[in-house]
């Protein structure tokens, strides 16, 4: 047994080997000197520090005579599911210069500390993944102390990384910037994201979706010039905001919100058939076959969807218009993005379908913003990446059943996905 590892003893009769597992003790500031197994279960490891001399507090006199020595108990973190308890013997020394005394420090646990400190990073970084009543309700310790760790945690992040996450400190300035909304509590509170499209991370999380708000965090960003692309979806306040804060920037229209677009149309175009006399025996349990993509359908099922779409010749141009959208957004260049669209768009016109003529507003007040999709092709610019973290969040809420306090989800997204 050495210095390094601790031992859990399930049975020990004096003169026979215990019985446990080695494991490693990782405080090397530290040597052991004994082990006990509790009635209640939990270890008691004692253990004390190696240096044999401190630095007088008063007049920094090296100092290696020991006034006397006290246990402290120090709560570590748990082996499995066993409790672990440091009994630290601290010892006070007597300064032969300055003729007082002081007590050692405590670099592991800190001072008037009664857990290590990698207890407490662990309480904090478990509070960054689930509610902080489930982390306290799982390690035994208070919500308060849970809530403590965290807040340590979010400090030591910032002085370590040379940054704040007050609300009103400078935004790095991506060159692709990525923005969203997400609401906290469904139709009441929202929060806007932004993300930085090219390192993947989250900006800042900045609350209100309203014009003036989003104009507010987005003059927060420390070169605005440098902005080269802005994606967002179809939002009537985000547009404004950009254009007034970003000017140079190209506001890009994400593709998969367009395509969401048509297809909210085309969804009410197929359950319409769905319910008319020739269509209904043959959509019964079918109507995925139309709303699937192409390439996502087995040979079987094209099959079917190309039979039953001889017998609704309609509904089989129809789908044939929202094949032919996708096809456009992965075939078109910047040279021909623009005559593929008002192709597309005259198609539909003359089509007679009033779901499909109805989506088409959107291309009318967007054009310009869905065209700039293909001005920096090779680059896909999207808010693929800002939607995963939309979606993380949402889980995040759920989990802790909503959050009441919009400090602690901000911290959370901003530690988690932050730079």
């Amino acid at each position: 047994m050495t210095s390094q590892h601790i031992i859990g003893v399930q049975s020990c009769v004096e003169g026979e080997q215990p019985e446990g597992i080695i494991v490693p003790l990782d405080l090397p500031e530290l040597k052991l000197l004994n082990q006990e197994v509790q009635a209640d279960g939990s270890i008691e490891v004692h253990v004390i520090a190696h240096r044999t001399r401190e630095a007088c507090l008063r007049c920094s006199n090296i100092c290696v005579k020991v006034h006397d020595t006290r246990m402290r108990v120090k709560r570590d973190i748990r082996l499995r599911n066993y409790q672990v308890r440091l009994v630290l013997y601290t010892r006070r020394f007597r300064c032969l210069a300055c003729k007082r005394s002081f007590t050692e420090t405590d670099t592991m646990c800190g001072r008037y500390k009664r857990t290590t400190k990698r207890l407490r990073d662990h309480l904090a970084k478990q509070a960054l993944q689930q509610p902080i009543a489930h982390v306290a309700e799982a390690e035994d310790v208070g919500p308060r102390f849970v809530q403590e760790c965290f807040e340590s945690l979010i400090q030591d992040t910032c002085v370590k990384e040379g940054r704040t996450l007050e609300e009103t400190s400078p935004l790095p300035t991506p060159r692709f910037l990525g923005i969203d909304e997400f609401a906290r509590r469904k139709g009441h509170h929202y929060d806007t994201i932004l993300c930085d499209l090219v390192n993947h991370t989250v900006l800042e999380i900045s609350e209100g979706r309203k014009l003036e708000e989003v104009q507010k965090v987005l003059e927060r960003l420390s070169n605005p010039d440098a902005v080269e692309a802005v994606s967002m979806d179809m939002s009537a306040s985000f547009r404004p905001a950009v254009q007034l804060c970003l000017p140079k920037a190209h506001i890009v229209v994400d593709h998969f919100h367009v395509i969401q677009h048509v297809m909210k149309a085309f969804k009410k175009l197929v359950s319409s058939w769905a319910h008319k006399k020739e269509g209904k025996p043959l959509l019964q349990g079918k109507q995925h076959l139309f709303l699937t993509a192409q390439e996502a359908l087995t040979e079987e099922q094209a099959k079917d969807r190309r039979t039953i779409g001889v017998e609704l010749p309609l509904l089989e141009a129809a789908w044939q218009l929202k094949e032919a959208l996708r096809t456009w957004y992965a075939t078109a260049t910047a040279t021909t993005a623009a005559a593929g669209l008002d192709d597309w768009i005259e198609q539909v016109q003359k089509s007679g379908f009033d779901h499909l003529r109805k989506a088409l507003s959107a291309f009318r007040n967007w054009r310009h913003e869905i065209l700039a999709f293909f001005h920096f092709l090779p680059t896909r610019i999207s808010n693929g990446f800002v939607e995963g973290k939309n979606n993380r969040t949402k889980a995040l809420m759920r989990q802790a059943y909503g959050y009441r306090n919009r400090h602690h989800l901000r911290m959370r997204i901003l530690l988690r996905h932050g730079a």
